[in-house]
């Protein structure tokens, strides 16, 4: 039965999803509020139209602060562009992160760290270079505890230059940018800057911004550094073929509709693996000057190409989401169901669903699933820069069968403080708690627990 949906209903849904984004213009920029990647980055928004979409990035508030050196910034003024312009800034990390997994090790580790981040200004208005560097250092992290993704394998401490790329302005709005790289605002190939250290990429892109009111991007991706490594390998074997040297070819674009109306979808081919399409419908409208309502729907469709590494299958992934917001209040309904032929693979990034939690991402193999959440921003009751927001997740699998797995429920809770005044303006203090459940002998209930400071410093 499965197989035969898949020949013909799959088919047939994933024609009738594009019919739909290209036929109805009433579709925002935003998807679930405060889930997966996204999460990771962002505070609470305000409203339901400030959500953060998968192909917008990160838009998380940060403090203006004045450079480490003003004077020097000031004689700066009188160079060319390629000085005068120069961004250099420090991004100082601390991370606490404690897993508890029933019958299993917990997972447990303390790191200090960061980035500094360098960026030229353009030269002859074409040209310009970029290098970020990124360490890990552990203050705490007993081996027998190893597997927090904060530090190395083997607790140990790690540093990389993760990124160190050529942007060539082609025109305004066109750029071609080479070598390591992130990719901060797409499905499935991203950043997924969840822990001390961000996925970053060495790829080859072609990348489009407001065009005739359309994003794009055209990029072939050859290696991938992950969140706890210090070294780069290349896609095949990030997605577990060690010994291979497969890439990645992805292309995709955003189109605008007008403010607040878009649709997107991507194609990521990973050579000899499988090839992943996604696309994107949303909306958005305020019925009262107080209220928005937002309403998003995504599709996933993803089955093996080429030599088959990963063996033969074809799956999808559907899901939907509204979110209402009143007076700083959002509130967050969401649903999502798999096929039954394999879950989805996503070893590149986050995953983009709806479901995703801090801990489980609700994509097993026929699995249903549903999330309410609810997000609030302080500031209009006097407390300005605390914000928090919570999740509650429950997927159901069948009982017995190839698919059968427990059934699962997450709950999520973060609670984040941006210091407005004095010395300790601009640091963000982050507090995370998950606790997950799962069903039966089988399942393996989990309690996480993370505490996270960032404090981004200007030095030129």
């Amino acid at each position: 039965m499965a197989d035969q949906y898949k020949q013909t209903n799959g088919p047939k849904f994933f024609t009738a999803l594009l019919v739909v984004l290209l036929i109805f213009p009433a579709l925002n920029n935003a998807l679930a509020v405060n889930t997966g990647y996204i999460s990771d980055e962002n505070t609470a928004p305000d409203s339901a139209k400030e959500i953060t979409g998968r192909f917008e990035g990160s838009k998380s508030k940060k403090e203006e602060k004045q450079s480490l050196f003003p004077t020097l910034k000031e004689k700066m003024d009188s160079l060319p562009p390629f000085w005068r312009d120069t961004n250099l800034f420090l991004n100082f990390r601390t991370y606490y992160f404690y897993r508890d997994k029933d019958g299993t090790s917990n997972n447990e580790a303390w790191a200090l760290g960061g980035s500094i981040n360098y960026e030229s200004g353009w030269w002859r208005n074409r040209l310009q270079i970029g290098l970020v560097g990124y360490t890990s250092q552990k203050l705490y992290g007993p081996e027998s505890r190893d597997g927090t993704l904060l530090l190395r394998t083997g607790q140990q401490s790690f540093s990389v230059l993760g990124q160190a790329y050529l942007d060539m302005r082609i025109i305004d709005g066109l750029n071609l940018r080479l070598y390591r790289q992130t990719f901060n605002n797409l499905p499935y190939v991203n950043r997924q800057d969840s822990r001390m250290v961000p996925n970053t990429f060495e790829a080859y892109s072609l990348i489009g911004l407001g065009l005739k009111n359309t994003d794009f991007i055209v990029s072939h991706v050859t290696r991938m550094k992950t969140r706890n490594s210090s070294s780069f390998e290349y896609m095949s074997e990030v997605a577990g073929y060690k010994g291979t040297s497969k890439g990645l070819t992805m292309g995709g674009a955003r189109y605008k509709f007008s403010q607040g109306n878009d649709v997107g979808a991507i194609s990521q081919y990973s050579w000899d693996l499988w090839n992943t399409v996604y696309a994107e419908a949303n909306t958005t409208w305020e019925p009262t000057a107080e209220t928005d309502i937002r309403l998003s729907f995504q599709y996933t469709d993803q089955r093996s190409v080429g030599d088959e590494l990963d063996g033969d299958f074809e799956t999808y992934v559907f899901g939907g989401n509204v979110a209402a917001s009143y007076q700083g209040a959002i509130l967050n309904f969401a649903f999502s169901t798999t096929d039954s032929d394999s879950g989805i693979r996503n070893p590149y990034g986050g995953y983009p669903g709806y479901l995703s939690l801090m801990v489980k991402d609700f994509d097993r193999a026929d699995e249903d699933a549903w999330l309410v959440g609810f997000s609030y921003d302080f500031s209009s009751l006097g407390l300005d820069g605390l914000s928090l927001f919570t999740n509650y997740a429950r997927g159901n699998t069948p009982e017995s069968g190839k698919t059968a797995s427990p059934d699962q429920e997450e709950f999520d809770l973060t609670v984040d403080y941006r210091f407005k005044r004095d010395f300790l303006k601009g640091v963000w203090l982050r507090m995370r708690g998950a606790y997950l459940d799962q069903d039966g002998p089988d399942g393996v209930d989990v309690k996480d627990f993370r505490v996270i400071v960032n404090y981004e410093l200007p030095v030129l």
